[in-house]
């Protein structure tokens, strides 16, 4: 707690005949039905009025790929359908899908498909297709959310109410109709109302912007309880799981990179948060300052308490997270192991916020470093978590603010007083005396007054012209 110092069987999304369920996500009256009209009038790149902050939440949880963020009336098709589905299972589940090491299908290798196939959720159309470009059904679609549900472990948890009586039941296939019910029983399949009647309408075709939508309700009503905290399902405080969501829906911005959407995390939890120093000290370090809750209400935290709130805001935001519990500076330390554009980082929230705290100051030292360098003054068993050897997204290296010389050191410096800058911030990364060489670079300017701050990997230093 340290700081600082094939055929065609009636199976799942087949092809016509085929056995596909129903579910989830809450499908508002509203959703599914008479939008087209209302939709048409808007920019295809633009969500319609009814969706877009549901769409806007759903891209901010991962839910949905960037290369989807578009077209948002366009028909889903099965190809694009299984990439949020995917996405969908790994957030209620807290599991990541492996990607199968070969392919059942020979009109395409995307791994969504391939996952999704791997866990039962969708099958072929026969003769080793899977006619990634076709058009997703409702009914189609209900079977696929079921199964969702069901993989993930949550239908047991379905409480089920008062059943919805469509007025279009007979037109339901008959393997759909099974999940289709359960799902208006739950609340999540309402239909379409028209005059009097509710109609299901199975032979429509769903929107991208529909599917978003529900993929999103389905992660907030059913999701709750499966949010990892700790490396563990914990149900956790809906208390802190709806903060957590709060601060993510206001930080996450569609289009965000991972690194992007870390970054914001890791910024929000160090400008807002001051580390329990004094109660550290004293041994009398409350119970809400270990956790998530000490962050987010208290505005004070230990090492467990930044860890656990940068690793719920992360997995909220689609982001593979994993807390690391071992030393650091020879004291019980916890920090967060992240998968950034597939690779591992360490990420150290804790060590990140100077103490004593100053309001607005933010430090980088260790956001993103590696193992090797982490290993300087942590320790951990490195057997129980994956090793972190990348450098891109380190964030001194990704800013173009690594210095690896000392010759590289000077210039830097030498430049910056000749544009007369007010300030300089970089990483010195590279093995001897940093500090010496900063000082050396420093001396012999006229004229010249500074202050700088050293982290013991980064240095901040204002400049004063006399």
């Amino acid at each position: 707690m340290s700081k600082k110092t094939g055929s065609k069987n009636m199976t799942p999304f087949s092809k016509r005949g085929k056995m596909k369920k129903y579910i989830a996500g809450i499908l508002l009256i509203h959703m599914l039905s008479a939008q087209t009209a209302v939709a048409s009038a808007n920019n295809i790149n633009e969500p319609s009025d009814w969706a877009k902050a549901d769409v806007t939440k759903a891209a901010g949880q991962d839910l949905v790929p960037a290369s989807l963020m578009n077209q948002y009336q366009q028909s889903i098709t099965r190809g694009e359908l299984s990439q949020v589905l995917v996405r969908l299972y790994e957030r209620l589940s807290g599991k990541k899908i492996p990607v199968p090491d070969v392919s059942p299908f020979r009109d395409t290798k995307d791994e969504d498909v391939l996952k999704a196939y791997a866990i039962g959720i969708v099958k072929g159309t026969g003769e080793q297709r899977f006619e990634p470009k076709e058009r997703v059904t409702r009914e189609e679609l209900a079977v696929m959310l079921d199964l969702v549900l069901q993989k993930a472990g949550l239908s047991v948890s379905l409480k089920g109410g008062s059943v919805i009586r469509f007025s279009d039941a007979g037109s339901i296939s008959s393997w759909a109709k099974e999940a289709a019910v359960k799902l208006a029983k739950e609340g999540i399949l309402q239909g379409t109302v028209l005059k009097d009647e509710i109609l299901f309408r199975p032979q429509d075709h769903a929107s991208r912007e529909q599917i978003y939508s529900l993929a999103f309700r389905i992660l907030d009503q059913y999701g709750k309880g499966t949010v990892r905290v700790s490396n563990k399902q914990d149900p956790g405080s809906k208390k802190i799981y709806d903060e957590a969501v709060r601060i993510v829906d206001k930080l996450i911005k569609p289009g965000m990179s991972e690194m992007e959407k870390e970054l914001a995390i890791h910024d929000y939890i160090v400008l807002h948060t001051a580390y329990d120093y004094d109660n550290y000290l004293k041994n009398t370090v409350p119970s809400e300052s270990y956790s998530a809750y000490g962050v987010f209400f208290n505005g004070t935290a230990v090492c467990e308490g930044y860890a656990e709130a940068a690793h719920l805001l992360l997995e909220l935001a689609g982001i593979e997270s994993q807390i690391v519990t071992g030393y650091g500076n020879g004291g019980a330390h916890a920090w967060n192991k992240v998968k950034i554009d597939g690779a591992y980082y360490n990420l150290d929230v804790t060590w990140d916020d100077p103490v004593p705290d100053k309001e607005g100051r933010i430090v980088y030292s260790y956001f993103n470093i590696t193992d090797k360098e982490l290993a300087l003054n942590h320790s951990w068993d490195t057997t129980k978590w994956p090793a972190a050897t990348e450098t891109k997204y380190d964030y001194y290296e990704y800013k173009g603010l690594a210095l690896h010389s000392a010759a590289e050191l000077k210039t830097r410096i030498h430049t910056a007083i000749a544009n007369r800058e007010t300030g300089l911030k970089f990483k010195t990364a590279y093995e001897g005396s940093k500090l010496s060489d900063v000082l050396a670079a420093l001396s012999g300017h006229s004229n010249l007054g500074y202050s700088y701050t050293y982290s013991g990997k980064a240095f901040s230093i204002e400049f004063k012209y006399l």
